[in-house]
């Protein structure tokens, strides 16, 4: 079941960063960096994030999550993470859509991962995502940023 999740909920914000941690650690190793933003986030940072979050429960337990910013025409994807026990299983894919459908009216949707997250790459590209720029941050992570217009699979 997905549900929207309220992240100024002190208990919310718990449940959401115990995933995005034990998340995001995968990917950390995969890149070979601990620089990533969300591993740095604490209750207090993500509940004034200003995102959307969007929880994928299996009975009560919170197993994926995904979150959004909408930009006039565009939505901005700013975190996707399924627990690595959860991993294969359609988790994310479910995430993508659902928060696809709740936006029908935006032109695209754009999101950033570490450009040797091939597993990430590929995830985006099988979902009509395609790169369109390297970024390269202050801790010297390189990062890619993808695209996909709105209506395209």
């Amino acid at each position: 079941m997905i549900a929207e999740l309220h992240i100024a909920d002190y208990e919310t914000a718990v449940m959401v960063l115990h995933l995005q941690r034990r998340a995001y650690t995968i990917e950390a190793q995969i890149i070979g960096s601990t620089a990533l933003p969300p591993l740095r986030d604490t209750i207090a940072s993500l509940q004034r994030c200003g995102e959307r979050f969007f929880g994928y429960f299996q009975g009560e337990r919170l197993v994926g999550a995904i979150a959004c910013e909408r930009n006039g025409k565009t939505l901005h994807l700013c975190r996707l993470m399924v627990d690595p026990d959860y991993f294969r299983q359609g988790i994310a894919s479910a995430l993508l859509d659902f928060v696809i459908k709740q936006e029908p009216s935006i032109n695209e949707i754009v999101v950033t991962t570490g450009s040797g997250n091939v597993p990430a790459l590929r995830f985006y590209e099988r979902h009509g995502f395609r790169a369109i720029e390297r970024i390269e941050t202050p801790e010297g992570m390189e990062l890619m940023k993808l695209v996909k217009t709105n209506g395209k699979r």
